[in-house]
């Protein structure tokens, strides 16, 4: 069964394109490969990690508009299709939403976080498997804490909680992190696993 993943928030700077890069990896690395990742950022940011620092069976899909991205999606043939959606474009959010089977949200702590949390939650159609992940986490901060919290007191799921690590924020100028393929494989275990109760729904 192929699933689609779309990693998405309507906010730039949470983490969206390191979570995406990380999740095709995990995928991999567990045996769930091969992927497709498909960058749909017009500013290509997994397209260069990829060029910069290959990963083998993750395959390079690069789609900047809606109309090149729902194509990209649906010709996609791997097993996982990872989608890197962009901040601020609402079309081609709104597409990668539509085809996506489950969805990731990277966010991080404090600030105007929960708000375009908020706001990327209500572009989902009704029913679609979510989890968020907290990215950059300073572990054991009462910060943190209250946001898992919150988050919780809200009825939304955690599916991850990403320590704040230079090696993870290195992008394509380090190799990927153990550390960070251990915490994003959990999260894709969690996403696989309600994307898999959605088609047996």
């Amino acid at each position: 069964m192929r699933t689609v993943l779309a990693v998405t928030n309507v906010k730039g700077g949470v983490g969206k394109t390191t979570s995406a890069v990380y999740l095709a990896a995990a995928a991999v690395r567990s045996g769930r490969g091969p992927v497709a990742l498909v960058d749909s950022d017009p500013q290509a940011s997994s397209a260069e990690w990829l060029e910069r620092s290959p990963i083998d069976g993750v395959r390079l899909v690069e789609a900047p508009t809606a109309r090149l991205l729902s194509r990209a999606m649906e010709a996609a043939a791997e097993r996982l299709v990872v989608v890197d959606s962009p901040p601020g474009d609402e079309k081609t959010v709104r597409t990668a939403l539509e085809h996506a089977d489950v969805v990731v949200i990277p966010t991080r702590v404090g600030g105007p976080e929960p708000s375009r949390v908020r706001a990327t939650i209500e572009l989902l159609p009704a029913g679609t498997r979510r989890g968020l992940v907290i990215c950059a986490a300073r572990t054991g901060t009462r910060d943190l804490e209250e946001t898992l919290s919150g988050w919780e007191e809200e009825g939304e799921a955690i599916w991850g909680v990403v320590p704040e690590r230079v090696a993870i924020a290195s992008g394509a100028d380090a190799p990927l992190s153990v550390v960070g393929l251990v915490h994003y494989e959990n999260v894709l275990l969690q996403a696989l696993d309600r994307s898999r109760r959605r088609a047996q729904a």
